[in-house]
């Protein structure tokens, strides 16, 4: 599993603009640019519904909806939600069960 640096996280947070900025497909830098969620309010939403920490986030596109994917971990679980950039809306979720 690839995890995300707490100081590369950080850096997303507080420089969206660099972070799209230094993105190597323009598309996906201009999504990022015009979202109406940022980072951190879809980490916040990740964490709220599954009551897990997130671990790694990426932005995506879904079907046509550029997004935020979090993953989030507690003792057990793993999830993985999809985050609708424009609305904050948890677009799909996915749950694994660990034993």
């Amino acid at each position: 599993m690839k995890m995300t640096s707490p100081l590369l996280f950080s850096l997303l947070i507080a420089l969206p603009g660099v972070a799209a900025a230094e993105s190597n497909h323009p598309q996906e830098a201009r999504a990022i640019n015009e979202a109406k969620v940022t980072l951190a309010q879809a980490v916040q939403t990740a964490e709220s519904e599954t009551g897990a920490k997130a671990v790694e986030v990426d932005f995506d596109r879904e079907k046509d909806v550029w997004g935020y994917e979090v993953t989030t971990l507690k003792p057990g679980t793993k999830y993985e939600l999809f985050i609708d950039a424009n609305t904050g809306e948890v677009v799909s979720r996915k749950e694994e069960q660990k034993k």
